[in-house]
C-alpha cells in the first residue's frame, strides 16, 4: 500500500480547492465569519481569520463558538478536493481543545489529513494567534476530527472536473 503522502497527492484535485477558496469568501456562514482559505495542498490547508469584536462574548474574548466553527469548516475543505466531484463531506465527529484565550489578531488554522479512507477520513487542525501579544505566534486550540464521504444524490453525477 503506498504510504498517505503518495495518495493523496495523486488524488488532489487542484480545481476543487480553487472552488473551495471561492466559496469560503462567498458563502453565507463563512463569510459572516470573515473566513478566507490562505493556502491549500494535497492532504493540507491553512485558512485565517481576522478577529473582530463580532467575534467576541460579553467579556472581550474570541467565542469558543467562533474557533468550533473554523476548525469545522477546514475539517470539511481539507478533504473535498480527495473525494469525486459529487460526494459531500460530512463532519462525524471532532474534539476541540481550546488552551489559550484570544482577545485580538488573526487566527490561522493549519490542517492535516491523518488518514484517508474510501468513507472516513481523520484530520488534525491546530489554530495559531498568529499577531498575539509578544510577537510569537501563540497556539490557542488544537482538535482533530472525522468527516464521513457520502455518496452523491441518486440521479446526480459524481462526474465532473
Amino acid at each position: 500500500m503506498p504510504p498517505l503522502a503518495d495518495d493523496l497527492r495523486s488524488s488532489f484535485n487542484p480545481r476543487v480547492a480553487e472552488a473551495l477558496a471561492k466559496a469560503t469568501v462567498a458563502a453565507p456562514f463563512p463569510s459572516l465569519l470573515g473566513l478566507q482559505l490562505v493556502e491549500q495542498g494535497p492532504g493540507h490547508l491553512r485558512c485565517k481569520l481576522e478577529i473582530g469584536d463580532k467575534h467576541k462574548s460579553g467579556i472581550g474574548l474570541v467565542h469558543g463558538g467562533v474557533l468550533t466553527a473554523m476548525v469545522d469548516h477546514v475539517l470539511s475543505i481539507v478533504v473535498y478536493p480527495h473525494v469525486e466531484v459529487g460526494k459531500w463531506v460530512a463532519t462525524l465527529d471532532m474534539a476541540m481543545n481550546y488552551l489559550a484565550p484570544v482577545r485580538e489578531g488573526e487566527i490561522l488554522a493549519t490542517a492535516e489529513i491523518l488518514s484517508m479512507r474510501r468513507r472516513v477520513a481523520v484530520v488534525r487542525i491546530e489554530l495559531h494567534n498568529v499577531h498575539a501579544p509578544g510577537g510569537e505566534p501563540e497556539l490557542v486550540a488544537a482538535a482533530t476530527g472525522t468527516v464521513y464521504v457520502k455518496d452523491a444524490p441518486q440521479g446526480q453525477s459524481s462526474r465532473g472536473s
